[in-house]
């Protein structure tokens, strides 16, 4: 595709006292020379030097600055501000690599009915080093579901005209933003995925998902599917996925109550066990270990020989690493 008939396209960054990375992000989208691209990075308020680095960037990126109202309600607002159909949001810490722009018009460009693209992507740390890079899987609604998934991950762009007026962001799905968003972008659309690595996600102390598992962590995730399932839009196939869908969530917040205070990890494990007995043939392979997982639940509150023994049943990979597996997909060590 010529580069005069390249789609628009806007990518919106939501920064809150973003000073150490902000300018690195700027740069690796301006760095991509797309020639129909509005830039639009909303200030949340930021207290930091934030607006002077922003202001150092001139016109080359448009600033729009509110008082702080957090990620959701700014991504929500800088989506009606947008000019174009194609947008992308670009995390201000997590850098795009040479290529995603032109690599998202070219496929948006080519197929009008195609609602968002996504690619494979390096997760990197606090200094930019790679850590490892991340293949992601085919887009698939029903892996999603049945495997608490979410497979776009950075550098994804949609069609806001896809989304039938409904909002990116939900304000309430605070940690589950992007799974809410996609499955329902997903369940009305054509994702595709873009086979090349393309950016970056930065793991570092600051940073949302470094942020610490909490109660509202575990309940957004039963929120997330159990507010999918409501709506009245939904095939016939797709609605026979509930059972499965809110075990593997009622998993999946277990697991952060194993790691995180306030969070009843057990009864989290019981109700995914009811919602899908581990005997089912189609149950997703790590909820085969909610039994060991209740019982290390259960034996929380005790303590020595007891909680250890409890701990020695659990798998040995079910810290961080697993679960950002389990999220994203297959990771290819470098």
């Amino acid at each position: 595709m010529e580069e005069f008939s390249l789609p628009p396209i806007t990518v919106l960054t939501p920064v809150y006292n973003g000073a150490r990375y902000i300018s690195t992000t700027i740069e690796s989208v301006l760095q991509q020379h797309y020639p129909r691209l509005e830039y639009l990075v909303l200030d949340d308020g930021s207290t930091d030097a934030t607006a002077a680095i922003l202001a150092s960037f001139g016109d080359a990126v448009r600033v729009e600055t509110h008082a702080n109202c957090g990620e959701a309600r700014t991504i929500n607002r800088g989506l009606a501000l947008a000019s174009h159909d194609i947008i992308g949001i670009v995390n201000a810490d997590d850098p795009i690599l040479t290529g995603l722009l032109h690599e998202v018009g070219r496929a948006l460009g080519a197929d009008p009915e195609l609602s968002g693209v996504y690619p494979d992507w390096v997760w990197i740390d606090s200094d930019g080093a790679m850590i490892r890079k991340v293949v992601t899987y085919e887009f698939d609604l029903r892996v999603m579901l049945e495997q608490h998934l979410c497979i776009p991950g950075p550098g994804a762009h949609f069609r806001r005209s896809h989304l039938a007026g409904e909002p990116v962001r939900n304000p309430e799905r605070r940690s589950s933003a992007d799974f809410d968003f996609w499955l329902r972008l997903g369940s009305r659309g054509t994702i595709r995925r873009l086979p090349r690595t393309l950016a970056t996600w930065r793991q570092h102390a600051l940073g949302t998902s470094s942020a610490g598992c909490n109660p509202k962590m575990a309940e957004d995730k039963v929120a997330v599917v159990e507010s999918f399932f409501a709506r009245s839009d939904l095939p016939a196939e797709i609605r026979a996925l509930e059972p499965q869908a809110r075990s593997a969530a009622y998993h999946h917040a277990g697991m952060l109550g194993l790691r995180g205070a306030g969070i009843p990890a057990f009864t989290y494990f019981v109700r995914s066990f009811l919602s899908k007995p581990m005997w089912s043939s189609d149950i997703y392979h790590s909820q085969r270990r909610s039994l060991p997982h209740m019982l290390y639940a259960a034996a929380q509150p005790l303590s020595g020989r007891m909680h250890e023994a409890m701990g020695a049943l659990l798998p040995e990979r079910w810290g961080r690493r697993a679960v950002l597996e389990q999220r994203f997909g297959v990771e290819h060590d470098t």
